[in-house]
């Protein structure tokens, strides 16, 4: 087997490249090899080791949690953490202590009963993330906004108590980078507003689409920017990620599709090293798998590029006025729907393709889909509203 390697030789990337552009007989190298995405980066057809930065490459090990809706009649064995919704806050005590367990939150949550439980707990609570989403603050006005956040920050069971919402912004349309750097204007607006003790209590929540590599670093580019961020305030922490697969791509009218997206997506997920995965049941029978991935030239560069980009549309929504400021005056959402516009144009006119959506479309019997009544009310700014880029499809 050694002498098998022995007989290749080794050629260099100009001696590569002379070769494929004999083999192209004339055709443009960039224009027909180099292909770009939304987030204005441009994808080489080959990748070396000269295209990574070895010398600042940081490894990133964790072990994931798996994250499972919990129902309290229902004892997932291959789960290790569990989502708590309201509906189901009972008997929480037969749950063993391995489990991590995380909180939605609402206004009549006992915070006195949860510090009996012996688990990691996680609350699913983000004020600024309601106020980005829905145009309207959680309370009355920004002063009870705050001083519901501060209440919040004094209950002493929760390892982590602020999500930072990003995967708002993907499922709304943000690329790659705008997600980044959107996500960390979001959490330094915390910073800014409570302190830096804060930055422990705080994790993130992102939106993980099919763009498979892409997914893989920006996982990875944004736990070096965040702890690039905390440099600057004198803190050392490490970014907690919890991914949710995208709802962007998927279509209420072919589930299967939507499950081998999923499948794909939990996939970057792992490799991309999130601390928790949030899955639905039937999808745990994907989560056998090794990193045999990050450490390549192609997602090492990827990673670079992207971390660069993000961090500097960061540091111009900072200069705008900071993350609430930007989102009051709208210049988040014009990033944001500028992208879902483009996006939503490519699928429709096909140069986006989602197998069994917009293309090879699969005829379904008709379902039931009965539609949610609108609530009007009086919005504060143009909220940033997730919306799938199947919906125009789906009522054909």
């Amino acid at each position: 087997m050694d002498k098998f390697f022995d007989d290749i030789i080794s050629i260099s990337e100009k001696q590569w490249k002379n070769k494929v552009q004999v083999e192209l007989e004339g055709l443009d190298y960039n224009k027909t090899l180099v292909w770009g995405t939304n987030d204005h980066i441009n994808v080489k057809p080959l990748y070396i080791k000269n295209d990574v930065d070895y010398i600042n490459l940081k490894s990133i090990s964790n072990t994931t949690k798996i994250i499972s809706k919990y129902n309290n009649q229902f004892d997932n064995k291959l789960s290790s953490a569990y989502y708590i919704e309201k509906d189901n806050i009972e008997n929480l005590e037969i749950i063993s202590s391995c489990y991590d367990l995380h909180f939605q939150y609402y206004e009549t949550l006992n915070f006195n009963n949860l510090e009996k439980l012996p688990q990691r707990k996680f609350l699913d609570f983000d004020v600024y993330g309601y106020y980005a989403q829905n145009g309207l603050r959680l309370k009355e006005n920004r002063k009870a906004d705050r001083d519901l956040i501060k209440h919040i920050l004094k209950q002493k069971c929760f390892t982590k108590c602020i999500s930072i919402q990003g995967e708002i912004y993907q499922n709304a349309g943000a690329n790659h980078i705008q997600e980044i750097a959107i996500s960390l204007a979001h959490a330094v607006e915390y910073i800014e507003e409570f302190g830096v003790d804060i930055a422990d209590k705080i994790y993130f929540k992102f939106g993980i689409s099919s763009n498979y590599f892409f997914e893989i670093a920006k996982l990875r580019a944004f736990r070096f920017l965040w702890r690039l961020i905390l440099e600057q305030y004198n803190v050392k922490s490490e970014a907690y990620i919890v991914s949710l697969t995208s709802n962007r791509n998927k279509s209420s009218l072919n589930e299967n599709n939507n499950i081998i997206r999923s499948s794909l997506e939990i996939s970057a997920s792992l490799l991309g090293k999130s601390d928790a995965i949030v899955i639905e049941n039937e999808m745990n029978s994907l989560l056998q798998y090794e990193d045999y991935i990050s450490g390549s030239y192609y997602v090492e560069n990827l990673t670079d590029q992207i971390g660069e980009k993000a961090l500097e549309l960061f540091k111009t929504i900072q200069n705008s006025g900071g993350f609430l400021q930007s989102i009051e005056n709208e210049t988040i959402q014009d990033l944001i729907y500028t992208t879902a516009k483009k996006e939503q144009k490519d699928f429709d006119e096909k140069i986006l393709q989602l197998i069994g959506v917009n293309k090879n479309k699969i005829s379904l019997e008709e379902r039931d889909i009965r539609k949610k009544e609108k609530v009007i009310k009086q919005v504060i700014f143009l909220p940033i509203v997730p919306t799938r880029l199947a919906e125009k499809e789906e009522k054909k």
